[in-house]
């Protein structure tokens, strides 16, 4: 009998996404081995809403504050005074989608741990996703050589799934993130739209599997 599948969308500048990281990191360690998980980049910020962070900068100085109380996670000063400061940083969810594209064509049973990296790296670290080369230290410590995947990242080919990515998440009606999706026999459920604390969404995800 096939496993039951579980689709996290997620977008790596996603705020509510990095709250709700340790939640799906403490799911996948429990079920990981009951459950076949992916990772989808949900493509948050592209086509019309690329541009400034500073257009932003406003709310997301009241709205993180608030993803802190409810979820217990922590923004990074390189972020909050670093990244949310830049004039010039451009809000693009298409290089941190390819990014995850990339690795999970080499090591697709470590993405949920990689998302996490990534919304790490961004909202604690305030390190630019946009640039290339960043990536590199990232996936140095999953054993991937930082010079060959920061080589292929801009590949056309990763462009395109990327895109047929955003695309997938978009056919499934899925415009807010986090999402999860469950997957058992031929019947999908949406288990979570939006961040949910781990006991909420075990037991969504529980019965969805047990319907």
């Amino acid at each position: 009998m096939a496993k039951p599948t579980l689709l996290y969308v997620y977008d790596a500048l996603c705020g509510w996404c990095y709250g709700f990281s340790p939640v799906i990191r403490q799911l996948h360690d429990r079920y990981g081995d009951q459950i076949d998980f992916t990772v989808l980049s949900g493509g948050m910020i592209t086509g019309n809403r690329i541009g400034p962070l500073r257009q932003m900068r406003t709310y997301i100085q009241g709205a993180y504050k608030t993803v802190e109380e409810r979820t217990g996670i922590r923004f990074g000063d390189g972020y909050l005074n670093g990244l949310l400061l830049d004039d010039d940083y451009i809000s693009d969810s298409t290089k941190p989608g390819a990014a995850m594209t990339l690795f999970k064509a080499i090591l697709p049973e470590r993405a949920i741990q990689f998302a996490a990296d990534l919304q790490r790296a961004h909202h604690f670290d305030g390190m630019d996703l946009n640039v290339d080369a960043n990536y590199g230290p990232l996936v140095e410590p999953y054993g991937i050589d930082p010079e060959e995947f920061v080589a292929h990242i801009g590949d056309e080919a990763i462009r395109q799934q990327t895109e047929q990515e955003f695309g997938l998440v978009a056919s499934y009606g899925i415009n807010g993130f986090p999402s999860v999706i469950v997957g058992n026999g031929d019947q999908l459920y949406l288990v979570a739209r939006g961040y949910l604390p781990y006991e909420a969404l075990e037991a969504n995800v529980l019965r969805a599997i047990n319907s």
